[in-house]
């Protein structure tokens, strides 16, 4: 098998639940595991209000990237809005940024790369909440951030789309996969002691040492792959059958 793979850990903000997220943590780094992490740079989504605020959370931000962890920027407060407007990928009904004017976005996008600047972070690759933008949330990310690299998309490896290089994702559990790369996206604050397990079983077992960092992930300078066209097809077709990831 010559798959790759990537773990991306959504949702980190600073009312995260740090018990579950401090396990994981642990896992990750017993077994070389450098993720994606994606950062709310101001929470103000009362389902992930899990504990009181942490005063220490940026001084953690801060230590992922010092041992080589990637910070992506999670929008601005991960608080949506319901949205019938047309969205890169149609997952669901809802968004933080799809849908309002470019100013709207592109001032909801610098408040919160403001606050990542003040923090001394620089996030390397943008994560939607809810997978949710639509190509003025881009032209947003292009104007106010560095940004440049998108951690989404359904293909069979990275393409380049719409002036960004993507890092496709695909999966919500590692799982086989005969060649690609395939990013696996996990919630730590929803994880529970079983699945946490599960995850330490699995990187310590068949798929160990076969997830990547970013910096090991070669771009692509161009769009999908033929094999990434037909499993964007496949892919979608499954969903609007089940709606829901696999």
């Amino acid at each position: 098998m010559s798959a790759r793979y990537l773990i991306r850990l959504d949702d980190a903000c600073e009312t995260m639940d740090r018990r579950r997220w401090q396990r994981v943590e642990q896992i990750l780094d017993k077994h070389g595991v450098k993720p994606i992490v994606a950062v709310i740079p101001d929470n103000g989504d009362s389902a992930l209000r899990l504990e009181p605020r942490d005063a220490a959370f940026w001084t953690r931000v801060r230590g992922w990237v010092s041992k080589g962890w990637t910070v992506g920027m999670h929008g601005c407060t991960h608080r949506m809005h319901p949205t019938q407007h047309r969205l890169l990928l149609p997952f669901y009904q809802r968004s933080e940024f799809a849908g309002l004017t470019l100013e709207a976005q592109q001032a909801r996008i610098r408040t919160g790369w403001s606050l990542f600047q003040a923090q001394g972070v620089e996030p390397k690759v943008w994560v939607a909440p809810a997978h949710s933008f639509d190509l003025l949330t881009l032209e947003a990310v292009r104007r106010e951030t560095s940004i440049r690299v998108v951690s989404d998309g359904i293909a069979w490896d990275t393409y380049h789309e719409h002036g960004f290089d993507w890092i496709p994702q695909q999966l919500w559990r590692l799982a086989e996969r005969p060649s690609g790369l395939w990013t696996v996206c996990l919630h730590p604050n929803r994880m529970d002691d079983a699945a946490i397990e599960r995850l330490e079983r699995t990187l310590g077992g068949r798929f160990r040492g076969r997830v990547i960092r970013v910096g090991d992930v070669k771009l692509r300078q161009g769009g999908k792959t033929p094999l990434g066209r037909l499993y964007d097809t496949y892919f979608w077709w499954r969903w609007r059958r089940t709606q829901r990831p696999h």
